[in-house]
């Protein structure tokens, strides 16, 4: 891999480079060093690991869209962001050819010092609550800046109709029952109601980032801060405030609700939507990886603990503080 990295990084002005793999997921991902000033920096190249994670993200429109969404976040000064870095062509977009991977896009990114949320910090009610307000912030963004017509992937009632197409593999190939998917499906049905709901409101779609997760919110300064814009697209705003409630203790989940509430409405009432956005965040998850059998694995046990949340859901319990 670092050999990759290598050949990409002789397209910026990074004299002495040090590399360190750090994983291959959606993006190949490495940490690099320049020596000569000390400073850091984030390259990704745009291969995902397996088929199910590729998509508009992964074109040159998709990551120009990433690249130009970074920059309006930074300029403007909503949230602090990854910067993006340019090649020596002044492009954001690094076109790279390789006998492995043929033609792909390569960026580079700004560092952010800092570490991964932990749970056991000793300030992380103060962090949930600064999350939350990152997510308002972010979310505003969409309308007062008109950050739309972008190219990048939606995460709405489309999106639905193909995660449930794709996990009827899981039924063929044993992943999972077919009572397991009917209920799946049956929750499905009942976001897609939910959706049509929200559809008539206003200012409920629009920038989200799609991918919270413990790795993807770095603690710098006593602050969070959220990385990893790769899978970021049109969503229901109350999709990323499923996701970010799952990476916290059911302790600091009202306290999340509350710093977003602190900078934009927000009703309790929405508790029941954002429990079935959770659980379309999973079933996305699911169906990203549910025809790789080296990679599906962790599907069968994680559904073990999901299946009994979706009945309660379906019988219409609160299930916003029992997700762990």
């Amino acid at each position: 891999m670092i050999k990759h990295a290598v050949e990409v990084l002789s397209q910026y002005p990074i004299s002495e480079p040090v590399i360190e793999f750090i994983r291959h997921n959606e993006n190949i991902t490495f940490k690099v060093t320049d020596n000569k000033d000390s400073k850091n920096y984030l390259l990704r190249i745009h291969k995902p690991i397996t088929e199910g994670l590729s998509g508009i993200q992964h074109t040159l429109k998709g990551l120009r869209s990433e690249i130009h969404l970074l920059q309006e976040l930074n300029q403007k000064d909503i949230l602090q962001v990854q910067t993006p870095v340019a090649n020596y062509f002044g492009e954001f977009v690094t076109e790279y050819y390789s006998d492995e991977f043929n033609r792909s896009y390569a960026t580079l990114l700004e560092w952010i010092e800092g570490s991964a949320l932990s749970l056991d910090a000793d300030n992380v009610e103060d962090i949930a609550f600064k999350l939350g307000e990152q997510l308002a912030d972010l979310h505003k963004a969409s309308y007062d800046y008109k950050l739309f017509g972008l190219d990048r992937p939606e995460y709405g009632a489309h999106s639905i109709n193909h995660v449930l197409e794709e996990l009827k593999y899981g039924v063929v190939e044993h992943v999972y029952s077919q009572s397991d998917y009917e209920i799946i499906a049956e929750v499905l049905e009942v976001v897609k109601g939910q959706i049509t709901a929200l559809n008539a409101r206003e200012q409920q779609w629009g920038i989200i980032h799609a991918d919270i997760q413990m790795n993807n919110v770095v603690v710098s300064e006593g602050k969070p801060c959220l990385i990893d814009y790769c899978l970021s697209g049109y969503g229901y705003y109350l999709f990323d405030l499923g996701s970010a409630a799952t990476i916290l203790n059911s302790e600091q989940r009202n306290t999340l609700l509350q710093g977003y509430g602190s900078k934009t409405t927000f009703s309790y009432d929405d508790i029941r939507n954002i429990e079935g956005f959770i659980f379309m965040d999973i079933f996305i998850s699911y169906a990203m990886f549910i025809h790789d059998s080296n990679r599906n694995g962790w599907i069968k046990e994680h559904i073990v603990k999901t299946i009994p949340l979706c009945r309660d859901f379906l019988e219409g319990k609160e299930v916003f503080y029992s997700f762990k």
